[in-house]
């Protein structure tokens, strides 16, 4: 794997997970950080985004029959369908067993593995981890109430299980939602709010976004970050139009599909 990294920095500390800056900054993107959405449709799947400096990559996931199988939709079929510890697991361990530790050497940041869960959360989330029992040491994880650092972060989004933010043993974070914002939702166990971009804004990246929806953006944003969460927004179109203004206006996860397309654009428009 070409040992090619990007610095897309969090900036929010939560409990020594992350670290965050919350103010949004028009010059630089050193505080982005991007999701490859649906990562295991990409040609190489979680291997092509980490060449890029993806740091978050996700994988939905269905539970049949015991085990986990990554794909959007329920399968028809079956034997032609990726095990999660196959696709990103396996691979992650390897990775990391090559790179010293790390899933990218040389990066102190952190490395997130989103599980998307398609299925009931909380009989997916015991199954999940029974799954991760035997990579557990590779996940960053709180143990007998002390966090345990390690090269990966567990973040739970789609179908969300209920877990205490103060429990003494837990390896997972929640992906929030906007109606979550104001509820006093604990950053430790909700560091990202995401949601549908066309829940709130009719904007589809033609010309440029209306001023009152520009204004309801930097809201949330704003929002977001008094409560030292990120935030990011899927459904939005792989558009350089969107992707600048969702840059410039604070949105700290970008969530992309077009991987090397959005490669080239930060490559084109924001390097140093």
């Amino acid at each position: 794997m070409k040992q090619i990294f990007y610095c897309f920095l969090l900036v929010i500390s939560v409990a020594g997970l992350i670290g965050c800056n919350a103010s949004s900054n028009t010059e630089s993107i050193d505080q982005l950080y991007l999701w490859s959405h649906n990562d295991y449709e990409q040609e190489d799947p979680l291997h092509a985004a980490l060449d890029l400096g993806f740091q978050m990559i996700e994988a939905d996931i269905h539970l049949i029959n015991g085990e986990l199988y990554v794909i959007h939709d329920h399968p028809e079929n079956i034997e032609e369908t990726p095990l999660l510890e196959d696709l990103y697991l396996q691979p992650l361990a390897n990775l990391i067993e090559q790179n010293y530790g790390q899933v990218l050497p040389g990066e102190s940041l952190p490395f997130y593995l989103v599980i998307d869960v398609k299925t009931e959360a909380e009989l997916t989330y015991q199954a999940l981890l029974n799954t991760l029992q035997p990579y557990s040491q590779y996940f960053y994880q709180k143990v007998d109430g002390e966090w345990v650092d390690g090269p990966i972060r567990l973040l739970i989004s789609g179908n969300r299980p209920d877990l205490d933010a103060s429990a003494e043993n837990r390896i997972a974070f929640l992906d929030g939602r906007i109606p979550n914002l104001g509820k006093d939702y604990s950053s430790e166990l909700y560091p990202l709010i995401s949601d549908n971009w066309f829940n709130y804004f009719t904007w589809d990246g033609q010309g440029d976004i209306p001023g009152d929806e520009l204004e309801k953006l930097r809201e949330y944003v704003s929002q977001a970050h008094q409560e030292d969460k990120l935030i990011r927004f899927w459904a939005t179109s792989d558009d350089v139009n969107v992707w600048r203004t969702l840059i410039n206006n604070g949105v700290d996860v970008i969530n992309v599909d077009d991987i090397e397309g959005m490669r080239r654009f930060l490559d084109e428009n924001y390097a140093e």
